[in-house]
């Protein structure tokens, strides 16, 4: 089969959607052929389209989307959106008025249950991935030596954070934690000025750029806080949070983001509060909660989320 995927597939999973247009793109390419095309590359996304028997594109569904799936759809019959998030307002205006002639995958009901699809195209639910062989607990041991190697004090409790330092996204609310040592793995991307300088007035350490052994950030962490409280500013379902659980690291998040629930973690792993003022409050039984196994439950390989996508894909190329 060949597969058209369009959007940024670089080899870094620094970023949610990029995070898994890339993993899913790389087990395309053991049994398919995989083209690939940048979103704004249109002579190579016109030229790919007609050669492949799908397209997919792993892109935030926009106005930018909807004018690149219109184009698309005229070459390749069998198209589909990723969703990783709810397309925004621009995108469902033009989508109700003119609905696109493509199919739809969705990490959640919730993101594509407005959104209008033409006869014979369909809404399919599909599930993230987890590599659990890199996202898994250390030993005691191996924490205190993680925690040596990135400058903190192996006695004392340490909360963590991997995402962008952009605005929305409620980082400033490490400031408000006074009982633990906290860590940010920033990516680099989308990075507010205000945000960093929040961050830096309170002490919080911030790795910035690309950490390629991110995995014992998570394995030395205490405790995994996710401050964001609207999906607009980050994916469905965060991907952090699910590493982070995988590693036996306990996570504290605020109730208003409903799609903590999406995730299923081992009894009284996630902790949900209402607000900042309440983190320093929780802190001591959720460090508690740390494992030497992993807390995450129910969630499949990339290579098993693959396969589940390419059924449904086959099944329109069919």
């Amino acid at each position: 089969m060949v597969i058209h995927v369009i959007g940024t597939v670089n080899g870094q999973v620094n970023e949610g959607m990029r995070n898994v247009a890339t993993h899913l793109a790389k087990e395309f390419e053991k049994d398919n052929t995989v083209l690939y095309s940048g979103l704004k590359q249109i002579p190579q996304i016109v030229l790919n389209s007609r050669r492949a028997d799908a397209t997919m594109i792993f892109a935030r569904a926009n106005k930018l989307v909807y004018s690149l799936a219109s184009i698309v759809t005229k070459m390749c019959r069998n198209t589909w959106i990723v969703l990783v998030q709810k397309p925004d307002s621009d995108f469902m205006a033009r989508n109700n008025k003119h609905p696109l002639k493509c199919s739809y995958l969705s990490i959640t009901e919730g993101d594509m249950k407005d959104v209008k699809v033409v006869s014979g195209c369909k809404k399919k639910l599909f599930s993230v991935g987890i590599k659990a062989e890199k996202f898994a607990p250390v030993s005691a041991e191996q924490r205190k030596m993680l925690k040596q190697k990135y400058g903190f004090d192996p006695s004392k409790p340490l909360v963590i954070h991997v995402g962008h330092c952009s605005k929305g996204r409620g980082l400033e609310d490490f400031a408000k934690i006074h009982t633990a040592q906290r860590m940010v793995v920033a990516s680099g991307m989308f990075e507010d000025e205000n945000v960093v300088r929040i961050l830096n007035e309170a002490k919080v350490k911030i790795h910035k750029g690309y950490l390629e052994n991110v995995e014992e950030v998570y394995q030395m962490a205490d405790a995994y806080l996710f401050p964001t409280r609207s999906a607009e500013f980050v994916i469905s379902i965060p991907l952090s949070v699910m590493e982070a659980l995988s590693c036996g690291v306990p996570v504290i998040g605020y109730k208003s983001f409903e799609n903590l629930n999406e995730i299923t973690g081992s009894e009284g792993a996630i902790t949900l509060v209402d607000n900042a003022e309440q983190l320093d409050k929780v802190l001591p039984e959720v460090i508690k909660k740390k494992s030497d196994h992993s807390l995450l439950e129910k969630t499949g390989s990339w290579c098993e989320v693959a396969q589940s996508v390419l059924r449904m894909v086959r099944e329109e190329s069919a």
